[in-house]
């Protein structure tokens, strides 16, 4: 329960302006956003907003400015003008950000708060550090998590476990160490048995179930050989390319290679949770899930082999925050499944997989191959290759989708768990896209990071409101 604190400070009064500025620069900001040398500007659309001016990891000023009334023109003084970055919304939105209910990069890409200056881009690299920003003003309030608003209480919000994106070189992964209600059962407690088999139950298989029809799928369309394209065109036209042209392919296939190895090498422990769940109709689909992750990794392989003719090491061409996601926390998540069959571990497994690797990173990078390809007219087998791969992911969010929905709607309160993964890997997908553009000036064919940041939170959306069911606010 909130608790009535005489001495705390009325929430956005100038009293409460001045703490936050204290607490600011006694949080973890100070590390997290020292390279962080702009000014910032909370508005509300229906209250006072602040002015931060931030420098090295300090808060060097901290100005509240009073809500005024619109002018006939619909023109009002916000302080915009001198503030690069405006990140605009309703007092209540702002009242959760600021509790720490709703972290600010998710209310943007989820349009609950407006980026009205400043670039989505730089947004999403110090998203980290925007989180401990506001999170800081969260410390003034009473009782030092929540806060009272003027005029209303607020909610009172159940702790979430926080996945926390560790700096991109950083080694170590990270996993939710939070305890569950009940500990999970471990793959090692028993002897595995079964207690009857459900194709020789009353019934049978569920041939209209969601992944059965997938699996349907994936017998007609998923049996491609990408021994079977004829790479002859493509070495053509790769001979054509400038230098710089070839090598951002080259980079972007290195990236697509040791992903497609990465899932390949990182799937089994969720396919044995399916099984070991007795969920025959699942496991059925992900039989075909790993043979085609497989494909995918030949696929690439072969195009780099036999087209770009690079057998060197291209592990230079992986990025810190790329090496992050795909060396520690993909294989961290799924791995502890090995010893965790929860729910919660599942949702932080399938979240990693299925809607940042697959459907946030890979999905932005089919679009820049497309984007390149078609507007050249060039190499139509990788064409080719990568539209029948991206069929296949299709169909493996697909599922991701599905079996997060399952677990979402069985125990509510994992929508917290979804959202804090998501929190803590979109700021390493979003980087590693940065990294890749870092790399080039300019950046060949003519690509747009923006764009392309614009487009991973865009799916990202995409597939959350499918999974929680939200609309648009």
């Amino acid at each position: 329960m909130n608790q009535n604190v005489t001495s705390s400070p009325e929430l956005f009064s100038d009293d409460w302006a001045r703490a936050w500025m204290h607490a600011i620069n006694e949080s973890p900001y100070r590390e997290t956003g020292a390279s962080w040398n702009d000014r910032l500007l909370v508005r509300m659309d229906d209250g006072p907003s602040f002015l931060l001016d931030l420098s090295g990891g300090v808060c060097r000023s901290l100005e509240r400015i009073p809500w005024v009334e619109p002018d006939s023109a619909g023109n009002q003084e916000s302080g915009a003008a001198r503030a690069p970055f405006v990140l605009a919304g309703p007092r209540r939105t702002w009242e959760r950000v600021l509790s720490g209910e709703l972290a600010p990069l998710m209310a943007v890409i989820k349009k609950q708060l407006r980026l009205e200056s400043g670039s989505l881009v730089k947004l999403s690299r110090y998203a980290v550090a925007a989180r401990d920003l506001l999170e800081a003003a969260a410390a003034v309030g009473p009782g030092g998590a929540h806060f009272e608003s003027s005029g209303e209480a607020g909610a009172e919000h159940p702790a979430e476990p926080h996945f926390k994106a560790a700096p991109p070189d950083e080694a170590a992964p990270t996993v939710n160490t939070a305890p569950h209600a009940e500990a999970a059962p471990s793959a090692n407690d028993k002897p595995h048995s079964h207690a009857g088999f459900r194709s020789t139950a009353a019934g049978g298989l569920q041939q209209d179930a969601f992944p059965m029809q997938l699996y349907h799928k994936a017998k007609r369309l998923g049996v491609w050989d990408p021994m079977d394209l004829d790479f002859g065109r493509d070495r053509e036209d790769w001979a054509a390319l400038s230098s710089d042209e070839q090598d951002v392919l080259v980079r972007l296939i290195a990236m697509f290679q040791g992903g497609e190895e990465a899932v390949t090498l990182d799937l089994l422990p969720l396919m044995r949770v399916i099984s070991l769940e007795g969920r025959t109709e699942e496991a059925m689909y992900l039989t075909t899930f790993l043979f085609e992750e497989a494909k995918h990794t030949e696929f690439f392989r072969r195009f780099l082999d036999e087209v770009a003719m690079r057998t060197d090491d291209l592990s230079a061409y992986h990025t810190p925050a790329y090496r992050r996601l795909f060396q520690a926390e993909l294989p961290a998540a799924l791995s502890a499944l090995d010893t965790d069959r929860s729910a919660e571990a599942q949702v932080v497994a399938s979240t990693t997989y299925n809607m940042v690797v697959e459907g946030t990173l890979a999905e932005t990078g089919y679009r820049a191959l497309y984007e390149v390809l078609d507007s050249r007219g060039i190499l139509p087998a990788l064409r080719e290759g990568v539209g029948l791969l991206q069929r296949d992911e299709g169909r493996h969010i697909a599922y991701g989708v599905h079996l997060l929905t399952r677990l979402i709607r069985v125990d509510a309160s994992l929508a917290g768990t979804f959202h804090a993964r998501m929190e803590s890997l979109l700021p390493l997908a979003t980087t590693t896209i940065s990294e890749l553009f870092a790399a080039y000036d300019p950046m060949p064919f003519g690509l747009s990071e923006d764009d392309f940041v614009t487009f991973a939170m865009d799916q990202f959306t995409k597939r959350e409101r499918r999974i929680l069911g939200d609309k648009p606010e």
